[in-house]
């Protein structure tokens, strides 16, 4: 009841007292979880009414048309580089799209019969957005035969979108074999995603590939805290917090290196970003990333280690110091 007194209090808050309102919620870790605690609540009832609406994947809002094609060529060719593949071929699932499939369409003009595009929510879109982007790609060598009409979404030759289907939900159910699953930024949302991990492996082909990019900061939920603050939340408090919305599930980087030993695929594990280091790096080996950003990271896990709660604290510090990798498994 005050979470939603608290609400109804912020809608009614002119502009300027609504930012700093927000301001004040910002700053205090408490008004942050409890705010968190009042929109998984909310998240929990649009579910139940059917309403998979999301801003989150909507990547394209906003960017101007040379700007989204150039993110779509950098993906396609991330997991071109990850995988070590020239190109892909066969079944490709795509989980996560978000809110255009212009990885998909590179997918398809590279080689591959068909892609299965998996999201669970419904990415708002600007569909003049997305009409411009389609039509940029549709000049491209190749990809005209891949729409069948007008360069939209709904005339992808070759696309197979499921949507409102959780990758947990359907690659447990399918009976469809793939090439190639692939993900950016999706791993850390899902609800289950070692689950999801196994579920994907058995629904390899032999010789298949998965590859995974996950983000395992906190997205921006304690931004102005320490960046490890969200560890500091115990597990029925974040349960509470997150599991109806796809907020972070803090599964680390050590949940996935020991899925990966644990498991029948032949993979490895490479990482993207440091706890409290801005700028990405290229895929690598721990022992790889300069000394000196090594250090710096692994101080600033030193530095809140023992407040964190207690599932976390017989973690090394130097897997507490990732904070973003590329899971790569072959069957």
């Amino acid at each position: 009841m005050i979470l939603v007194r608290f609400q109804t209090l912020l809608n009614l808050c002119p502009t300027g007292k609504k930012m700093t309102l927000r301001k004040i919620i910002k700053n205090n870790t408490k008004l942050t979880c409890a705010w968190y605690v009042f929109d998984n609540w909310l998240a929990g009832y649009r579910l139940k009414k059917g309403n998979l609406k999301t801003t989150s994947g909507s990547r394209h809002s906003g960017m101007s048309l040379e700007d989204s094609v150039n993110y779509i060529d950098k993906v396609f060719a991330d997991y071109l580089d990850y995988g070590k593949i020239h190109n892909f071929y066969g079944t490709v699932a795509e989980i996560g799209p978000g809110d255009n499939f212009g990885v998909a369409l590179c997918i398809l003009n590279s080689g591959a019969q068909s892609v299965h595009a998996i999201d669970r929510w419904k990415p708002i879109k600007n569909l003049n957005e997305q009409k411009r982007i389609y039509q940029k790609l549709s000049h491209r060598v190749g990809f005209e035969k891949l729409f069948d009409g007008t360069p939209n979404e709904d005339n992808i030759q070759g696309l197979v979108y499921h949507q409102g289907v959780s990758a947990e939900q359907f690659f447990k159910q399918t009976n469809v074999k793939f090439d190639f699953i692939i993900s950016r930024a999706v791993m850390e949302h899902l609800f289950d995603p070692l689950e999801a991990l196994t579920s994907m492996a058995n629904a390899l082909k032999p010789g298949g590939i998965m590859i995974h990019r996950i983000d395992l900061r906190d997205h921006g939920m304690f931004s102005g805290h320490h960046p490890l603050t969200h560890l500091m939340i115990n597990e029925k408090l974040w349960k509470i917090m997150t599991n109806k919305s796809g907020r972070p599930n803090r599964i680390l980087a050590p949940h996935y290196k020991n899925w990966l030993n644990s498991n029948e695929l032949s993979g490895d594990f490479f990482i993207t970003r440091l706890t409290g280091i801005t700028e990405e790096i290229t895929p690598q080996k721990w022992e790889q990333i300069p000394y000196e950003m090594r250090e710096e990271s692994l101080k600033i896990v030193k530095s809140i280690k023992h407040k964190i709660s207690s599932q976390y604290q017989n973690m090394k510090n130097s897997d507490l110091s990732i904070a973003g990798c590329v899971l790569i498994g072959k069957k």
